[in-house]
């Protein structure tokens, strides 16, 4: 399976963030697919069922219900979702010192304070995936 064929995952309750999230890894052309979740819980419902492994998951920090730092915590605690090692990145506003501390305590791979301009936004998230398109990671090499 090549890389473009595992998805990313966006988490946000913002619907106005999904459209501008997906506009950006469209002007990108980032090949994978997006799957766009409005709350953590059907989020991670979806991780447990699914057997496909995500390329990222770019989750929101604030959101009604279980927020972004309780969906990280639900996946390292089930020894199945942990063994996808799947980079996980918050993307949020504001940022606030006290969750970022609580954010890196759940093992994340990144936070990033959203941007407000587009071209900022669309230019962080081409930084981030061409990070990982070339990071060398458990899961993901052909065997």
């Amino acid at each position: 399976m090549s890389m473009d064929e595992y998805p990313i995952l966006f988490i946000d309750a913002d619907e106005d963030d999904h459209t501008i999230f997906k506009q950006a890894l469209a002007e990108l052309a980032i090949p994978n697919p997006v799957l766009v979740f409005s709350n953590a819980q059907t989020a991670l419902d979806y991780l447990i069922a699914t057997q496909e492994l995500p390329f990222l998951i770019i989750s929101e920090i604030s959101m009604p219900g279980m927020n972004g730092l309780e969906l990280r915590r639900q996946i390292e605690q089930d020894p199945n979702l942990r063994r996808k090692s799947t980079p996980f990145i918050f993307m949020t506003h504001p940022v606030v010192d006290y969750l970022v501390d609580e954010a890196y305590e759940l093992t994340i791979q990144g936070l990033f304070e959203k941007k407000t301009a587009f071209q900022d936004w669309k230019n962080q998230l081409g930084a981030i995936i061409a990070y990982w398109n070339e990071c060398k990671h458990p899961k993901r090499f052909a065997r």
